[in-house]
């Protein structure tokens, strides 16, 4: 029983850490690296700028050459910016100068590109964009749309299949290897007797909709079906979200007799609603109370079938609104009908 328990308990924890690894960077790439905190440039250089900025930060330069003379000062200031790049800017500046009289502001840019040996004659200006039409510009903003679109739905999907991922392997009742299984089984049973199942499910605080339930029967092809057990809630105390589970109901249905078909049922209480007598009073109807220990084992008798309960692990939690050791924080079982002989 260790070694299955430890096995299962690795298994959950590698998942639930591959999980929130994947989640956690989904969500801080997303969230945080888009929305929140997205990124910022600061300190950059003259020539990583827009290219309106750099043909004001060109325009200053030539300026400032043309009443300092510096002209290792000049230099350094075009550090870092393209030849062909630098007669572009000079271009469409000198003719913006141009067209607007400002023959000094002609004059300053073309000494600046005698001193940088840039030949700006010949050098076409930057064409104005020609206008688009609405239908151009719509399917160009689809064009930039279109990745992000696609980086959402592949985000998207790996989401739904992590939810699968852990829905199935998390979710459903935990599975042997056959050889430690058959092990497990055979101490639960008495000469003559077959176990016909083994599961093991656990609760966790928080977890408002447990109550599972597994089916009875026997392996395919035939399939015959015996009956089903489970265990849910079965009392709550204090109050608030999310619930304080003090009780657990353990029970199993049984058809194997079809003239007597019945469903037994115990409860698995904690410490404080053991001892405590009203508690005690209202699980009368619902079936016997036991006190949850670790390492305790139960049976909940049936007609044709009895139900072999192993409590693996608990814990309680400790909210100072209630009792102490009055709620659980989780709870695993190991649930294993029996054939009578």
């Amino acid at each position: 029983m260790l070694q299955y328990a430890t096995a299962l308990i690795g298994r959950q924890t590698i998942i639930a850490g591959v999980v929130c690894l994947v989640v956690g960077c989904l969500v801080g790439w997303l969230v945080f690296g888009w929305l929140i905190w997205p990124v910022s440039w600061t300190d950059a250089d003259p020539y990583d700028l827009r290219e309106q900025h750099k043909e004001a930060y060109v325009s200053m330069v030539a300026d400032s050459y043309s009443v300092n003379f510096d002209r290792q000062l000049a230099r350094d200031r075009m550090v870092g910016f393209e030849e062909e790049e630098v007669a572009e800017i000079m271009a469409v500046l000198i003719e913006e100068r141009e067209d607007s009289g400002d023959a000094q502001g002609v004059q300053n840019l073309r000494e600046l590109g005698d001193l940088l040996e840039i030949s700006i004659e010949g050098v076409p200006p930057t064409p104005e964009p020609t206008p688009q039409p609405l239908t151009a510009r719509i399917s160009s903003l689809a064009r930039s749309l279109l990745p992000i679109c696609g980086v959402s739905i592949v985000v998207l999907l790996i989401v739904a299949v992590i939810a699968i991922v852990v829905y199935r392997f998390l979710g459903r009742p935990a599975v042997v290897p056959a050889e430690v299984a058959r092990e497990e089984l055979a101490r639960w049973e008495a000469p003559g007797e077959a176990a016909v199942g083994h599961f093991v499910t656990t609760y966790h605080f928080g977890d408002d909709g447990y109550d599972t339930s597994f089916n009875i029967e026997t392996a395919e092809p035939e399939g015959e079906f015996y009956g089903a057990c489970g265990v849910g809630f079965s009392e709550v105390i204090g109050e608030g979200s999310p619930d304080k589970i003090a009780a657990f109901e353990v029970w199993i249905f049984d058809k194997t007799d079809l003239d007597n078909v019945q469903t037994v049922t115990q409860v698995l209480m904690s410490e404080f609603a053991y001892h405590n007598d009203v508690l005690r009073a209202k699980m009368k109807d619902r079936g016997e109370a036991v006190l949850a220990e670790k390492g305790k084992t139960i049976v909940v008798d049936a007609v044709g079938m009895k139900l072999n309960v192993e409590i693996v692990d608990l814990a309680y939690g400790t909210d100072p609104s209630v009792p102490p050791r009055s709620y659980f924080e989780t709870l695993t079982t190991e649930l294993v009908p029996v054939l009578k002989a």
